[in-house]
């Protein structure tokens, strides 16, 4: 399959090839020269026109209008160089946020969790409290791990999890899969 892959972008590459032979650099040099000359004559053909104007008044509106386009490519290119800024900016703010060893709610799957004295707390609302009052961010990151390794090797679909509550007990964590049918409280 790599072979003929191959051949055929040697086929495609060998198409339209000058009768002399011209390689990829040589025809990127010729399209080089050929937008030269043309930039080149433009600007030769400006300063032709600013050179035929005779009247000072047409030559001060054609150089205010001059001045005009300058200021406004300028504003475009500082626009630009700002908005490149507040591109490099969110991209490591994001970077930083990645980088931040955090634990993602698993109802919510949106905000960190912190764990304070065995409670389990998220900004959407779950708290969990637990019997143990040891419980730490990174003991309850090893009961999830666990947890979702444990249904892995039996379902390839990804689990979910939701808080249940009684009326007399505390809010559960339960682990649950509809295609495999299984549930398992965690905490």
């Amino acid at each position: 399959m790599k072979n003929s892959r191959a051949r055929l972008l040697d086929k495609y590459r060998r198409v339209g090839v000058a009768p002399r032979g011209l390689m990829a650099q040589e025809v990127m040099e010729a399209e080089w020269l050929t937008l030269q000359s043309t930039h080149e004559s433009l600007a030769q053909r400006c300063s032709r026109t600013f050179a035929q104007v005779e009247d000072p008044e047409e030559l001060a509106v054609l150089e205010d209008i001059q001045q005009e386009l300058m200021s406004q490519e300028q504003a475009f290119i500082e626009e630009y160089e700002r908005s490149l800024w507040f591109d490099d900016r969110c991209l490591w703010a994001l970077l930083e946020g990645l980088q931040t060893d955090g634990l993602i709610c698993p109802v919510c799957s949106r905000y960190n969790l912190t764990v304070v004295r065995g409670t389990v707390l998220c900004q959407c609302g779950l708290r969990l409290s637990s019997q143990a009052p040891e419980l730490t961010e990174q003991i309850f990151r090893a009961l999830l791990e666990e947890s979702v390794n444990r249904h892995s090797e039996f379902c390839a679909h990804r689990p979910e999890f939701s808080v249940t509550s009684g009326t007399e007990e505390n809010a559960s964590l339960l682990l649950s899969c509809v295609v495999c049918d299984t549930w398992m409280v965690l905490l």
